[in-house]
Protein backbone atom coordinates (compact mmCIF):
# COMPACT_ATOMS: atom_id res chain seq x y z
CA UNK A 1 0.00 0.00 0.00
CA UNK A 2 2.76 2.33 0.94
CA UNK A 3 3.77 2.06 -3.12
CA UNK A 4 0.49 2.82 -4.15
CA UNK A 5 0.27 6.23 -1.78
CA UNK A 6 3.87 7.45 -3.14
CA UNK A 7 2.63 6.73 -6.74
CA UNK A 8 -0.13 8.41 -6.64
CA UNK A 9 1.88 11.32 -5.18
CA UNK A 10 3.87 11.20 -7.86
CA UNK A 11 0.94 11.24 -10.76
CA UNK A 12 -0.18 13.73 -8.58
CA UNK A 13 3.43 16.25 -8.65
CA UNK A 14 3.70 15.59 -12.10
CA UNK A 15 0.03 16.64 -13.24
CA UNK A 16 1.01 19.90 -11.19
CA UNK A 17 3.80 20.34 -12.87
CA UNK A 18 2.64 20.05 -16.08
CA UNK A 19 0.15 22.53 -15.27
CA UNK A 20 2.97 24.75 -14.24
CA UNK A 21 4.26 23.99 -17.12
CA UNK A 22 1.64 24.96 -19.50
CA UNK A 23 1.16 28.25 -17.42
CA UNK A 24 4.59 29.12 -17.99
CA UNK A 25 4.44 28.79 -21.64
CA UNK A 26 1.25 30.54 -21.88
CA UNK A 27 2.93 33.30 -19.95
CA UNK A 28 5.89 33.38 -22.17
CA UNK A 29 3.54 33.12 -25.55
CA UNK A 30 1.84 36.46 -23.95
CA UNK A 31 5.07 38.26 -23.40
CA UNK A 32 5.97 37.41 -27.28
CA UNK A 33 2.95 38.17 -28.54
CA UNK A 34 2.89 41.60 -26.28
CA UNK A 35 6.55 42.48 -27.97
CA UNK A 36 5.57 41.60 -31.43
CA UNK A 37 2.40 43.73 -31.01
CA UNK A 38 4.94 46.35 -29.92
CA UNK A 39 7.41 45.98 -33.00
CA UNK A 40 4.22 46.65 -34.94
CA UNK A 41 3.19 49.28 -33.65
CA UNK A 42 6.82 50.83 -34.03
CA UNK A 43 7.13 50.21 -37.52
CA UNK A 44 3.81 52.36 -38.26
CA UNK A 45 4.97 54.60 -36.02
CA UNK A 46 8.34 54.87 -37.94
CA UNK A 47 6.20 54.59 -41.22
CA UNK A 48 4.19 57.74 -40.07
CA UNK A 49 7.34 59.44 -39.01
CA UNK A 50 9.40 58.93 -42.42
CA UNK A 51 6.56 59.90 -44.64
CA UNK A 52 6.02 63.02 -42.49
CA UNK A 53 10.00 63.83 -43.05
CA UNK A 54 9.60 63.49 -46.60
CA UNK A 55 6.88 65.66 -46.47
CA UNK A 56 8.30 68.81 -45.17
CA UNK A 57 11.53 68.13 -46.86
CA UNK A 58 9.59 68.52 -50.26
CA UNK A 59 7.82 71.97 -48.62
CA UNK A 60 11.34 72.30 -47.52
CA UNK A 61 12.45 72.65 -43.82
CA UNK A 62 14.72 74.28 -41.53
CA UNK A 63 17.93 72.93 -40.35
CA UNK A 64 17.02 72.53 -36.61
CA UNK A 65 13.25 70.61 -37.59
CA UNK A 66 15.72 68.57 -40.14
CA UNK A 67 17.97 67.98 -37.25
CA UNK A 68 15.47 66.57 -34.94
CA UNK A 69 13.64 64.51 -37.49
CA UNK A 70 16.96 62.88 -38.06
CA UNK A 71 17.61 62.00 -34.51
CA UNK A 72 14.12 61.23 -33.84
CA UNK A 73 13.73 58.58 -36.92
CA UNK A 74 17.36 57.40 -35.56
CA UNK A 75 15.97 56.66 -31.78
CA UNK A 76 12.95 55.08 -33.36
CA UNK A 77 15.24 52.38 -35.12
CA UNK A 78 17.08 52.18 -32.79
CA UNK A 79 14.10 51.15 -29.79
CA UNK A 80 13.09 48.72 -32.77
CA UNK A 81 16.79 46.81 -33.24
CA UNK A 82 16.35 47.03 -29.31
CA UNK A 83 12.94 45.36 -29.58
CA UNK A 84 14.10 42.92 -32.50
CA UNK A 85 16.81 41.45 -29.62
CA UNK A 86 13.77 41.29 -26.74
CA UNK A 87 11.70 39.40 -29.54
CA UNK A 88 14.35 36.76 -29.94
CA UNK A 89 14.81 36.29 -26.36
CA UNK A 90 11.07 36.22 -25.96
CA UNK A 91 11.16 33.36 -28.73
CA UNK A 92 13.71 31.44 -27.23
CA UNK A 93 11.94 31.60 -24.04
CA UNK A 94 8.81 30.27 -26.36
CA UNK A 95 11.09 27.50 -27.34
CA UNK A 96 12.59 26.40 -23.67
CA UNK A 97 9.27 26.46 -22.45
CA UNK A 98 7.95 24.22 -24.96
CA UNK A 99 10.52 21.90 -24.54
CA UNK A 100 9.73 22.39 -20.81
CA UNK A 101 6.09 21.16 -21.56
CA UNK A 102 7.03 18.14 -23.85
CA UNK A 103 9.24 16.60 -21.19
CA UNK A 104 6.80 17.24 -18.19
CA UNK A 105 4.15 15.51 -20.54
CA UNK A 106 6.14 12.76 -21.32
CA UNK A 107 6.57 11.96 -17.49
CA UNK A 108 3.21 12.13 -17.07
CA UNK A 109 2.86 9.35 -20.19
CA UNK A 110 5.03 7.25 -18.45
CA UNK A 111 3.65 7.11 -15.03
CA UNK A 112 -0.01 6.89 -16.73
CA UNK A 113 1.72 3.71 -18.77
CA UNK A 114 3.41 2.02 -15.78
CA UNK A 115 0.03 2.43 -14.14
CA UNK A 116 -1.68 0.71 -17.46
CA UNK A 117 0.74 -2.13 -17.10
CA UNK A 118 0.68 -2.60 -13.35
CA UNK A 119 -3.26 -2.75 -13.87
CA UNK A 120 -3.44 -5.30 -16.45
CA UNK A 121 -0.92 -7.20 -14.95
CA UNK A 122 -3.00 -7.41 -11.47
CA UNK A 123 -5.83 -8.15 -13.72
CA UNK A 124 -3.70 -11.13 -15.61
CA UNK A 125 -2.84 -12.79 -11.72
CA UNK A 126 -6.29 -12.20 -10.57
CA UNK A 127 -7.46 -14.68 -13.81
CA UNK A 128 -5.08 -16.76 -13.09
CA UNK A 129 -5.80 -16.94 -9.33
CA UNK A 130 -9.57 -17.58 -10.51
CA UNK A 131 -8.45 -20.22 -12.88
CA UNK A 132 -5.68 -22.40 -10.58
CA UNK A 133 -9.06 -22.26 -8.11
CA UNK A 134 -12.06 -23.37 -10.90
CA UNK A 135 -9.31 -25.97 -11.81
CA UNK A 136 -8.41 -27.30 -8.49
CA UNK A 137 -12.04 -27.32 -7.89
CA UNK A 138 -13.02 -29.38 -11.13
CA UNK A 139 -9.97 -31.70 -9.95
CA UNK A 140 -12.18 -32.55 -7.04
CA UNK A 141 -14.95 -32.56 -8.02
CA UNK A 142 -13.84 -35.28 -10.51
CA UNK A 143 -12.27 -37.13 -7.80
CA UNK A 144 -15.49 -37.27 -5.35
CA UNK A 145 -17.25 -38.54 -8.49
CA UNK A 146 -14.50 -41.23 -9.37
CA UNK A 147 -14.53 -42.19 -5.04
CA UNK A 148 -18.32 -41.80 -4.95
CA UNK A 149 -18.62 -44.62 -8.08
CA UNK A 150 -16.18 -46.40 -6.17
CA UNK A 151 -13.65 -46.51 -8.60
CA UNK A 152 -9.86 -46.02 -7.11
CA UNK A 153 -8.16 -42.87 -6.35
Amino acid sequence: MPFQFRFKSLVKHRDFLLREARGALGAAQSAKMKVESEIEQLRQALHRESTQFEDQQREGISSGRYGYFKEHLALLELELRQLLVKLEKASAEVDTRKLAVVECDKSVKTLESIETRDRELYKLTLLREEQKKLDYAAVLIAHRKTVDKGGNP
